[in-house]
Formats: structure tokens, C-alpha cells, sequence
């Protein structure tokens, strides 16, 4: 599964550097009086859409924790033990309705966006106490504690998963680190 995964990112990243030497090379042939530098041209592309995982009532798992502490994260009490239930199912219906997202109850992309928040050394709450127990539990960073607070240790695990996945090791978890760790997840 990982494999295909990688796979279909490798897949992407030649499609959008394909479609970058494209722009570059009609940038490099535009007449003299319309000149548009290849930097300008390549900063116009949206960056790719990230794939996230869909979760929805039955499932269970660390990837449905990380749903429920980042629901309450953002004010939505729900509990957590780990299943996708009645409750976290109100709770994510919610949450998207506060969104203006079609309130199904399913967690699917544009729920995933508006659910993650950036974190960094300093940030405590729910949503950290998601991250510690990702990268304890599924990630092996055994000296990590649990505590929903974002000191030195959690910032030390995160730069290693960030460089275990080819992220930017910059210690902050912002949507790519989330959809890392969220995606590679066993739910």
C-alpha cells in the first residue's frame, strides 16, 4: 500500500514538474514586449491538492482519535475512545456546519482542511495531545510524553518524522505534516 502511495505522489510531483517545464519553456518563447520571468510563471501554479483518508461512522483507531481531540480542539465535545460513533458523527456534523461544509458527518477532504491547525513549540491543547500520540504510539518516538503541551521533545520528534517522510524538518506541524501523519496512519 505504502509503495503504490509513493508511487502516485512520484506520479503527481512528474506531472506538476512536467507542467512546470512547460510553462518555462513557453515563458522562455513569449515575444520580447510580454516578458514574464520562468520564477513568476512557476509561482502561479496551485500547489497540489493533498489526498486525504476518509473517515466516517465504524471506523476505529488512532486516525478517529485524531479526529475526536481535534473536534474538541476546536470547541465540539465529543469522547474519545477511538470508534467513529453516533456522537463523534454529531460532532463532525457540527463542525462542518459551523465550516459551510456539507454537514454528512464523514471527514473527507475539505473537513481534514478546516479541522487541522497549525501547530508549533508553545501550542498546547487536544490537538498536540493528537500529535504526541500519533508519534509515540505509531511512530515509535517512545520518549515522547503525552501531555498536550509542544516543548523541546515534541518539536525533536517532529523534525525526525518530518525528515523520515522528506518533509521541510522545520518542527512545525502545519497541513503537510498533518496529512503525513494522518495519511500514513493504520487507522
Amino acid at each position: 500500500m505504502r509503495n503504490t502511495l509513493r508511487r502516485i505522489a512520484f506520479g503527481v510531483l512528474s506531472t506538476g514538474m512536467i507542467a512546470t517545464m512547460a510553462i518555462g519553456a513557453s515563458a522562455g518563447a513569449a515575444s520580447a514586449a510580454v516578458s514574464v520571468p520562468r520564477a513568476a510563471a512557476v509561482a502561479e501554479l496551485p500547489p497540489p491538492a493533498l489526498i486525504w483518508p476518509v473517515v466516517r461512522k465504524g471506523d476505529h483507531g488512532l486516525r478517529v482519535v485524531k479526529v475526536q481531540l481535534l473536534l474538541i480542539q476546536h470547541g465540539i465535545p465529543v469522547k474519545v475512545d477511538g470508534k467513529f460513533g453516533r456522537m463523534t458523527e454529531l460532532g463532525v456534523k457540527i463542525f462542518q456546519k459551523k465550516h459551510r461544509i456539507r454537514p454528512s458527518g464523514i471527514v473527507g477532504a475539505r473537513t481534514w482542511e478546516k479541522l487541522i491547525v497549525f501547530l508549533r513549540k508553545g501550542s498546547r491543547g487536544p490537538a498536540v495531545t493528537a500529535v504526541q500520540i500519533e508519534l509515540k504510539f505509531m511512530y515509535g518516538f517512545k520518549y515522547l510524553t503525552v501531555d498536550g503541551v509542544y516543548g523541546h521533545m515534541t518539536e525533536k520528534a517532529v523534525r525526525s518524522f518530518q525528515k523520515r517522510y522528506h518533509l521541510l524538518p522545520d518542527g512545525k506541524v502545519g497541513p503537510s505534516t498533518w496529512h503525513a501523519l494522518v495519511w500514513y496512519d493504520r487507522k
